[in-house]
């Protein structure tokens, strides 16, 4: 043995953490010097590997070999090209050292953990090595063709390794596009995927969990996988969707064969796959953001979230605060989130029978990451109503205000920033959720990332320009973003600067640009002119695209002027949309799930509805029921189901609704133009059958009860009577008890010029009535004094509105 190397050896081993860059340096270097003195090559291996077994220990001790000094030190160039290369050129040579290979392959990989943006373009000359790609590639192929090395550990453990040093390098996404040199070597790990071996393991595998499973079932079921999640350079969709295509189905089989206990036993390795091969098999790429359908996965996606959802079941029963069983329900938690991401697997989810009760336990977990995990489940599958009877929508925005402020700040977690930001996306469109992210303070944090310029301009800054554009529609939150000066200056700036080629961003600010400067300028310009350049605008979210594209086609067969954001699949600006929504005479709302989700649909459809716009609302998705902001916006409305109906009995159903409104247009504005001739207009036109029945059979004014719950039918009557409101409110509210004029309530005071405008439009086409502002806050004032208890609706509501002695008594 060669005393000055083992002296270093030593040296290294027992200094792990404290030894010094010069002393590390100095070791590396006499290294090089003894390996170049060695002609024996019984000496070379002996050395080499009493070096490589030095350094890998302290690999696992010290991240220091990561630093610049070191990643392309003489001696990993030496050991790349004379072991790791050379062994895998001679991989049918049995003479060799396999278990050297496959040492240092584990040493390079533990090495490459500590890839970042400041030393990547250093361990890309140590991994970008043409030849070590060239012979990886080839032995995956011979792997995935003939089925060769299966049966030896040794080698299959060397791949293993050199795959995950390659996926820690792929991780980093901002540098992942200079890797065209890594094509041949994706292709060879998806054919080895995909590959018979794999199909024959997969369906050879136990009904259960807790299984002991072989090298080569985890290089081809979790490694493999592992590697193809962070591989996003270039990728060739129908190539990424052969896996599932092919892999999907006896995966399904062999884990609705497992029975729903056994997940608690669920081992590590067993995890890794289900882990690994779920993401290639039911995210293989992003359904939402791709011209392509799932449906032809739709039935084993639906099997597996089911028995997902028995997973739950099971784990629910043990109600050990044990470390493991809380890992096991995150991991449950987890998968389902997956299966959220694709809108019609998410309709289905919501017909699961106690999901969301399950999900509600959850969050009883002492546990921050099971908490957030649940959290995105729930963002969404609940709907409005649901959010709010929640016992506290505080403590949900409480979570995700703290992972919020523990990772925003560091590098190492900022994968988990910016996972933590993609579900508050889902969550902030409930009301009650905008409400609680203002009061906990967490606009500050969402406004430093758009102002400071750290933050990623890709991945980053969109989403969080989204989160804030849907706060925007909160009153206390446009306030606080308008005042806050460097913030406008930098929107102003991500909209005017015509260099940029961040469409995502500009997007999103010119959005929220529009939506804080311009859009209540351009409500109050309203026009009456009945002209119009287009008959129809239809606003849709882009997963609806082939249903909404069917609907427009037949538009413009029939002779229709329509306009749609067909050609840019990133969408129109938000100033063209508002042209387009002016110019309008209707506005077809394609309402859906990821219709309500997205911040673009929303701001054009409260823009429409802002503006008075006759709305017809379409229904895209089985057993869709609109709520929340889009509920509010198209209550009322005639709704055209285009699910529920076969296509052409819809569209003649849509034809219908825009020619009776037409043909009710024309009258009234002829009846109009008579009375401005002066003529007595009472024997051609009488009021509607609906007004003249209300004016006719109101009862005689009433004595209240003290509270509004207590209300029926004729209470309300005559507290608009009583008010002076039965010419303009008492119309709009004929049919409602003092629950639902309660609810009226709330509604607008959680915004009141928008419901302003509704109530105000409403009165306008049904009764040909205005609505005076001095009538809607009278009404708003009047009905102070009958609200129950402690009644609150926002945060902007005074916790000191008046009420009744008698309601407080109750």
């Amino acid at each position: 043995m060669n005393t000055l190397a083992n002296q270093h050896c030593i040296t290294i081993r027992e200094q792990a953490t404290t030894i010094s860059v010069e002393q590390l340096k100095a070791s590396l270097d006499a290294f090089v010097s003894e390996i170049k003195k060695s002609d024996s090559s019984t000496m070379n291996i002996t050395l080499i590997k009493q070096i490589v077994s030095s350094l890998t220990y302290f690999s696992s001790k010290n991240k220091q070999l990561a630093g610049s000094e070191f990643i392309t030190h003489p001696l990993f160039i030496i050991l790349r090209d004379s072991v790791v290369v050379d062994y895998l050129r001679q991989r049918q040579n049995k003479d060799i050292s396999y278990e050297l290979l496959s040492d240092l392959s584990a040493l390079f990989a533990n090495i490459s953990r500590h890839i970042n943006n400041t030393n990547a373009h250093l361990f890309k000359q140590l991994l970008f090595h043409q030849p070590l790609i060239d012979e990886l590639t080839n032995c995956l192929n011979e792997i995935g063709i003939n089925g060769k090395y299966l049966d030896d550990f040794l080698l299959l453990n060397s791949i293993h390794f050199l795959l995950m040093a390659y996926q820690y390098f792929n991780r980093l996404q901002s540098i992942a596009n200079e890797y065209s040199s890594m094509t041949s070597m994706c292709l060879a790990v998806i054919k080895c995927l995909c590959s018979s071996y794999s199909i024959e393991m997969i369906k050879k595998l136990e009904n259960n969990f807790s299984q002991k499973l072989n090298h080569d079932h985890i290089l081809l079921l979790s490694t493999c996988p592992l590697y193809l999640k962070w591989y996003s350079t270039n990728r060739d969709l129908n190539l990424f969707l052969q896996i599932p295509r092919i892999l999907l189905s006896p995966f399904t089989q062999w884990m609705i064969n497992c029975p729903s206990d056994s997940i608690i036993y669920c081992s590590k390795d067993v995890g890794n796959i289900l882990r690994h091969l779920h993401n290639v098999l039911v995210r293989p790429i992003e359904w939402e953001n791709d011209n392509i359908s799932n449906e032809e996965f739709y039935n084993d996606y639906c099997k597996l979230v089911s028995h997902w959802s028995s997973f739950l079941s099971s784990a629910l029963n043990y109600t050990s605060d044990d470390s493991d069983i809380i890992s096991i329900k995150r991991f449950i938690v987890q998968h389902l989130y997956d299966f959220t991401l694709q809108p019609n697997i998410l309709n289905f989810m919501k017909t699961i029978p106690n999901l969301i009760p399950m999900l509600l336990q959850m969050t009883d977990v002492q546990q921050d990451e099971t908490q957030l995990n649940t959290y995105c489940c729930l963002g969404k599958l609940m709907s409005e109503a649901d959010i709010k009877t929640m016992a506290s929508p505080s403590k949900i925005t409480g979570v995700y205000v703290k992972f919020l402020t523990n990772t925003i700040d560091d590098p190492k977690k900022q994968g988990r920033f910016y996972s933590i930001l993609l579900s508050l996306k889902n969550f902030v469109q409930h009301d009650q959720v905008k409400i609680e992210l203002i009061k906990q303070n967490a606009l500050p944090l969402l406004i430093r990332c758009i102002i400071e310029i750290e933050f990623d301009s890709i991945k980053i800054k969109p989403i969080v320009l989204e989160i804030l554009l849907a706060l925007s529609f909160n009153n206390d939150a446009s306030s606080i973003l308008r005042q806050n000066t460097n913030f406008m200056t930098t929107i102003r700036n991500l909209v005017n600067n015509i260099h940029s080629n961040k469409s995502n961003l500009q997007r999103a600010a010119e959005t929220l640009l529009w939506k804080l400067d311009k859009e209540i300028e351009a409500i109050t310009k309203l026009t009456n002119s009945k002209l119009h350049k287009y008959d129809i605008m239809i606003s849709y979210s882009h997963s609806d695209r082939q249903l909404c594209y069917q609907i427009h086609e037949r538009l413009v067969q029939d002779g229709f002027s329509v306009w749609i954001d067909r050609d840019n699949m990133h969408g129109a600006t938000m100033i063209a949309m508002a042209e387009a929504i002016e110019n309008s005479e209707f506005v077809l709302i394609c309402v859906s799930d990821t219709y309500k989700q997205s911040v673009y649909c929303q701001s054009e459809a409260h823009y429409a509805f802002e503006r008075r716009c006759h709305l017809i609302p379409l229904i895209m998705k089985p057993c869709y029921k609109p709520d929340g902001w889009l509920g509010i916006m198209v209550s009322g409305k005639i709704y055209v189901d285009f699910v529920k109906l076969e296509f052409s009995l819809a569209y003649e159903k849509l034809k219908k609704e825009i020619n009776q409104y037409r043909q009710l247009n024309m009258n009234y504005s002829m009846v109009k133009s008579k009375e401005n001739n002066h003529q007595d207009i009472s024997s051609i036109i009488s009021k509607p059958v609906e007004e003249t029945s209300i004016l006719s059979g109101r009862p005689s004014i009433i004595e209240l009860p003290h509270c509004i719950t207590q209300w029926t039918n004729n209470h309300v009557q005559s507290f608009f009577r009583t008010n002076g409101l039965d010419n303009t409110m008492f119309l709009l509210c004929s049919q409602l008890d003092g629950h639902r004029l309660l609810e009226l309530y709330d509604i607008c005071m959680i915004n009141r010029e928008s419901m302003y405008q509704s109530l105000k439009g409403e009165l306008a086409d049904v009764h040909h009535r205005s609505l005076p502002i001095s009538d809607y806050l009278t009404f708003l004032h009047e009905i102070k004094p009958y609200l129950p208890l402690m009644h609150t609706t926002s945060q902007s509501v005074s916790s000191s509105l008046p009420s009744s002695r008698v309601c407080k008594l109750m």
